[in-house]
């Protein structure tokens, strides 16, 4: 099934482009809960990252994507982990998975590490 152009416009403007979102780093594949998020006992310093996520349209299909850089705190020390999914939420501590994101490569995090993506770098497809 194809989903329509609004309907993907409005997918986008309902969950992900009305108010502040937050990303987080998972170690493992989130499924639909968000699970295998850092945990503080993995990474004393992770925290999740506010991000403002700005609405385009390629082809049919609406997509949000972070408008500005996203930096993750400095890893901790003794902190020694692969990030291979990112995910979107609507508060900071618990509240709604929204979405995972898969990355191209496992990202590999050790102590004093600072992980950056760049604008643009983090795209939710609204269908």
């Amino acid at each position: 099934m194809s989903t329509p152009t609004y309907t993907s416009e409005q997918i986008i403007d309902l969950l992900f482009t009305n108010s502040t979102k937050y990303v987080s780093a998972h170690t493992g594949d989130p499924g639909a809960t968000g699970a295998n998020e850092v945990a503080a006992g993995v990474d004393a310093n992770y925290a999740r990252k506010a991000t403002s996520l700005v609405k385009s349209l390629s082809g049919t299909i609406y997509r949000a994507r972070n408008s500005a850089d996203v930096v993750f705190n400095a890893a901790a020390a003794g902190s020694s982990y692969s990030v291979t999914h990112l995910g979107i939420w609507d508060a900071a501590s618990g509240g709604n998975f929204l979405a995972a994101l898969p990355l191209p490569a496992a990202l590999p995090v050790v102590a004093g590490a600072i992980n950056a993506f760049a604008l643009n770098d983090i795209v939710i497809r609204g269908d």
